[in-house]
């Protein structure tokens, strides 16, 4: 019973750190964030994070994992439905959009409808602007699995080769659109002229993001044309 006990309460303590974690990591960074601070903020002892997860860094790599890992199962239906309809020679265009749909839905969803994607958000934009030695576990876990999808549907949609730069630089594009109203949050509040954003706010913005994803792919034309020939170059560099 004692050893269930201190299982437990070893269990909570390190959640709690986690907790505290991707609260101060998305607010301060890495770098700027103390242990000090993240066992105050958790109510632990400061030995409890070299214990637990051997120093701030593993820390920091713990709440990456396992926040991608959540972001990750809760993007996942709109994912799957994309690569379904992708892998599906006989999928035509109304499938495909259909199932663009659901993505976009699903992405505003995640990163909109629920209070730790703000943490998250701002972790991720911090990793793009100044990479730490945990970069490939957000870029290889999260980032690159989302765009790797958009590319295939994009790629479908306009007919272009998945080594095709345009085409990745598109997919980045129509990902940017949704992540601006988690990462601009503050300046989009200020916009709607409220602390959050409603129900009403959410439908809209998926409305308007779906809108403009089937503009793209109903007016599309080349717009670099150029680049086609740099694909190979970018792919050798990388």
């Amino acid at each position: 019973m004692k050893k269930q006990t201190t299982k437990n309460a070893e269990k909570e303590t390190r959640q709690r750190l986690m907790d505290a974690g991707l609260r101060l990591f998305g607010l301060h960074g890495v770098g700027a964030t103390s242990t000090r601070a993240l066992a105050l903020e958790a109510g632990v002892n400061l030995s409890a994070i070299p214990y637990h997860f051997g120093g701030k860094e593993g820390l920091y790599r713990a709440v990456l994992e396992h926040t991608i890992g959540v972001k990750l199962a809760e993007v996942g239906p709109g994912l799957d439905r994309v690569l379904a309809a992708c892998a599906n020679p006989s999928a035509g265009r109304g499938e495909l959009l259909a199932a663009m749909r659901t993505l976009v839905r699903t992405m505003v969803t995640v990163m909109l409808g629920s209070p730790e994607s703000r943490s998250f958000s701002q972790i991720m934009m911090q990793e793009q602007i100044a990479p730490t030695g945990a970069f490939n576990i957000f870029h290889d876990g999260f980032f690159a699995k989302v765009h790797g999808v958009w590319t295939q549907l994009l790629g479908r949609l306009l007919g272009l080769p998945p080594e095709s730069l345009e085409l990745r630089l598109r997919a980045l594009a129509v990902m940017g659109q949704m992540v601006i109203f988690r990462v601009g949050m503050s300046g989009i509040l200020r916009v709607v002229g409220g602390e959050k954003l409603s129900d009403a706010h959410l439908e809209c913005i998926t409305r308007l993001c779906i809108q403009q994803v089937e503009a793209i792919v109903a007016g599309y034309e080349p717009a670099c044309p150029e680049l086609g020939a740099m694909s190979g170059l970018l792919e050798g560099a990388q």
